[in-house]
Order: C-alpha cells, then structure tokens, then sequence
C-alpha cells in the first residue's frame, strides 16, 4: 500500500494514496486498506477545538482514546495539537492499521504521550472500565453507526467526561429504512422535511437511554447534522437524579403531513392520534432526545480557542455563529419551501420570515439544518400569516 503525507492542523500525517483507491475519479475511502476520510476534517478540527474548550473548563490534564483509529488522525491530533492531553490511546481492529499508526506517532514525535492497541474497540474500552483507568473523551467514529460501542464507552468514561459519537447511517436515521433504525436505534424515524434533526435527536436519544441505565445524565455540549453525517458531543454526569433528569427530555415527535403541524410529548405523556388543526392522521418518531441540542456557553468557548492553524477556519466560524443563535429554539425546523408550497406562493427569502416573526414578539432562527428553513415557537397560523404577508 503506497501511503501520502498530508497536514492537517499541526499534525503530519501517513495515509493512503488517494490515487490508488479512487472510484469513477473520485476517491473512495471505503475501499482503502487502512481508513481515512479527509471529507471528516472539518469534523476533526471541530473536536479538537471542543477538547480543547472542555480542557479550558476542567483545569487539568485528560486522558483521551480513539478506539476506531484508522490511520489514527483523530487521536494523534488531540495529542499533538491540544495542550493538557496527557495521554492518546488509538487502536483499531486492522492489523494493517498498526504499522501506519505508529509511523504517524513517530513523526509527530509523539511516542511518550500516544499509545497504541491492536484491538477491538470493545475490548480496548472494557479494559479501561475500572477505576483509575477511564478516559476523559472518547471519540467514537465509526464507519456506520456507533450504536455498538456506546455502552463500552459509557463504562469506560469517567464522571463528567465527554464522548463524541459519530454516525454516518443518515439514510435509517432520516427515515429512508425504518426497520434497521428500530433495529440499532429503537426508535421510529420520520421522512419528512426536518428528517436530519429527527435522525439526529434519534442518535443522541439511543445514547441517553444507554446512559441513564449507568445512573448518568447527558449534557449535550454540540451537535448538527453536515455533509454526509451526524455528530453530538455529550457530557456525562453520574447519578440517578441527573439520570433522571435526562430520562424526562425524552420522548417522541408528532408530525402532520398535511398541514405540517408539529409538536413533541414527554415518553409519559399522551400521545394523540389526530391533527389538533386539520383533524389529519399523525406520524410519529422517536423515542429521540428533545432537549437542548447544543449548549451556548461551550459554543463561544469554542469561538475563543485559536482557529488559525485549521484549514476549515472559515467554516467553523460559520458554523459556530449559526449554532449559537439557533441554541435555545424550540425542537422541529420549518422549510420555507414546503410551506410557501401550501399557499401556492414563491418563498420569501428566510431572512424576511424570522425578521417578521420577530416583529410579532417571537423567537426565531436560521438553522444549520437547512438554509432554506428556520426555527421559531410561533405557531403554526402565525407562521403562515407571515410568510403570505412576505
């Protein structure tokens, strides 16, 4: 296997020859012999300013794993670009995997700080699930969904520490295969026009559940939905009353495709068959996380850590800013589009709409989600007033 030097951030790296493993001219990831995906570096500089924000708030050292390394990018760029790691541990399941890896230890001359295991990421989080030996973060991103190593991880992960969790199945989460989303998720999704933030509350909820079963409570520090994947950050926080304050964000969310009404309910709550507008049958998704899918505080921490070493600097930013003012709305985006559709209007622009709404005394927001959509906790008449005054 012919391997290329690339940067990314302040870390030299060894992957695979993106020439070798090209299809229809463009290169495919999952037919390299040792993984790496540099469409993820956003993703990667995006953790590495989080570890470090997380850094920044706990005052001390950490120690980090990357249990699905690949080429081991993610775990050797904590280590070398993010001051208070202690200690990396990266491992991975492919024996082809190692050599590479601890070539990339070595030139980042990092051979004190990284360590490095061929093994499978169960059995590298079991064996740190006692006392003394837990991590700090873990990052799982898998090629798939994460699902299988959420509860290794949460054995392995200590009181208040972080796990990222990565999840590149958007087609079940968003409704496309429902079986195989109850299958790994346990949820019902929903396809419709705000299917990536009901697939991405169905990750973080099949989390949640995971956790509370180990008396933790979920913070989610960030999380969105770009490109090809969906991402979340959560804090965990042991004990049974923050666990049990968890378990009451969860529940389900009700959609009507007719006029688009929709609404979520706690897993205690009633759950009404029929539209309280249009008398429509409803659908409904979940069990997904309804609470907060960011934590404003941790965002402009973030905004404040040193981008100028990143290659995605200016998309962070973007991104960072966009998080920020859609942190504190309400679960459920509405799309211009489809609802300018219903009146047989072309759509104003997004920007006219939460300006509108606003005048009328509500809340509202672009979304990261979709350019083309935004959040408010106007209702649904409202919304359509303005859009036809628009």
């Amino acid at each position: 296997m012919r391997l290329v030097e690339i940067k990314e951030g302040r870390t030299l790296l060894l992957v695979p020859d993106f020439a070798e493993y090209a299809r229809k001219g463009a290169y495919d990831p999952s037919r390299a012999q040792v993984f790496y995906n540099p469409k993820m570096e956003f993703s990667r500089d995006l953790a590495v300013l989080a570890l470090k924000s997380y850094i920044n708030e706990i005052n001390r050292d950490v120690a980090v794993c990357d249990p699905l390394a690949g080429v081991g990018v993610r775990g050797i760029r904590y280590a070398k670009e993010v001051d208070g790691v202690e200690k990396s541990v990266v491992g991975d399941l492919n024996k082809e995997a190692i050599p590479i890896i601890l070539e990339n230890v070595k030139i980042n001359d990092l051979g004190g700080k990284v360590e490095v295991e061929h093994k499978d990421a169960n059995l590298l989080l079991a064996t740190h699930s006692e006392p003394g030996k837990r991590f700090d973060f873990i990052d799982l991103d898998p090629f798939g969904t994460p699902v299988p190593f959420i509860d290794s991880a949460i054995r392995a992960i200590k009181n208040k520490g972080i796990i990222a969790l990565t999840a590149t199945d958007t087609a079940p989460l968003c409704g496309v295969y429902v079986k195989p989303c109850l299958r790994k998720y346990g949820a019902f999704p929903l396809r419709c026009e705000f299917c990536h933030e009901v697939g991405l509350r169905i990750l973080i909820g099949s989390a949640v559940f995971a956790s509370i079963r180990e008396d933790f409570g979920v913070m989610v520090l960030l999380s969105y939905s770009v490109d090809h994947y969906f991402r979340a950050y959560l804090q965990l926080f042991l004990g049974a009353k923050k666990a049990d304050a968890s378990a009451s964000l969860l529940g389900y969310l009700l959609y009507c495709q007719n006029c688009s009404w929709r609404d979520t309910v706690p897993l205690s709550g009633k759950i009404i068959a029929s539209c309280p507008l249009c008398q429509k049958p409803l659908k409904r998704a979940g069990p997904l996380w309804c609470g907060s899918l960011v934590d404003r505080r941790f965002l402009q921490s973030m905004m404040e850590q040193d981008l100028s070493s990143l290659n995605t600097k200016r998309r962070i930013e973007k991104m960072l800013r966009l998080l920020i003012e859609e942190s504190g709305m309400p679960p459920a985006y509405y799309s211009a589009d489809l609802l300018s559709s219903k009146l047989k209007r072309g759509p104003p622009p997004v920007s006219l709409i939460i300006q509108r709404l606003k005048e009328r005394g509500h809340v509202a927001s672009p979304t990261h989600f979709n350019p083309k959509a935004f959040k408010t906790d106007a209702p649904l008449d409202i919304i359509m007033e303005v859009i036809k005054e628009a």
